[in-house]
């Protein structure tokens, strides 16, 4: 499952409205349209989450896949994830209550061969049409930052995810570069301290030859032919996985340190510079 993947282009929604103006016109009207809507957010740590939220996320969450295993099964995994210790749910809710959005953070101290680090892993992230880029929900892991550092304590920190093509382009032009087991940019230590995450999130349906998560659902949108300016790292994504269509999903993460943070921002600008264009 690209979890950390909304493959769905934004849709117009004011209807008629909109198609009677520009197109710069619409995307101005869009970006207004998603900062006035409202979004009220909710933070749950997994041992406070009860049936209910887990099952509102799991079925918004069930219109972006093409899941490979039946739904009750899926929606094992899913539970089992997110009641798993030291994992933090955040939860976006519309007008009428319904989940428009929901991300997950997951951390994981580590502490091997006379190096620490704080692996925090986004297993689940996805977005509705109306409020893709909905800045409520971009910032709403911030605020939560000192706390994080205080319960888990000073370490080097990376952010972790299991990916499709999609995700994989997307986050590595946001961090200007991704570590993946495969590649070259990672350490020996970095490339295991992955695989060791990998392993134990995902049991069984981690192939320890091929290094990927198998028997994921498939995000919908995956097929869509690849733009110009990202054919290169669509093509690298294929070189570590070339059968993520068979619903096999690649594990990478990134460093965060300064020049992560000043990547981040500067996409940040630059996206919303085009917004207001």
């Amino acid at each position: 499952m690209n979890d950390l993947s909304d493959p769905r282009q934004g849709l117009n929604t004011d209807g008629t409205v909109l198609d009677t103006v520009s197109s710069q016109s619409k995307e101005k009207m869009d970006t207004r349209s998603k900062t006035r809507k409202k979004l009220y957010t909710q933070v749950v740590e997994s041992k406070d989450a009860d049936e209910g939220l887990l099952r509102d996320m799991w079925r918004m969450r069930l219109k972006f896949l093409t899941l490979r295993v039946p739904e009750e099964e899926d929606f094992k995994i899913f539970k089992d994830y997110c009641t798993r210790p030291d994992t933090f749910l955040f939860t976006f809710r519309g007008g009428n209550d319904e989940v428009g959005a929901f991300f997950t953070f997951s951390f994981h101290k580590v502490d091997k061969a006379n190096r620490k680090a704080l692996m925090i892993h986004s297993k689940y992230y996805y977005v509705d049409t109306p409020y893709r880029g909905h800045p409520k929900i971009t910032s709403a892991a911030w605020p939560m930052m000192p706390k994080f550092l205080w319960r888990y304590g000073l370490r080097r920190i990376y952010f972790a995810t299991f990916t499709f093509p999609t995700s994989f382009v997307s986050l590595s032009r946001t961090f200007s570069r991704v570590y993946t087991i495969q590649g070259d940019l990672a350490d020996e230590w970095e490339k295991s301290m992955l695989e060791n995450l990998a392993q134990q999130l995902n049991g069984d349906y981690w192939d320890a030859k091929e290094k990927l998560i198998t028997s994921m659902g498939v995000p919908q949108g995956e097929d869509k032919a690849a733009s110009d300016g990202v054919t290169q790292l669509r093509q690298e994504y294929e070189r570590y996985n070339p059968n993520w269509r068979e619903g096999k999903s690649l594990p990478i993460m990134m460093r965060f340190d300064v020049a992560t943070m000043k990547s981040v921002i500067s996409t940040s600008l630059r996206r919303n510079k085009r917004k207001k264009k």
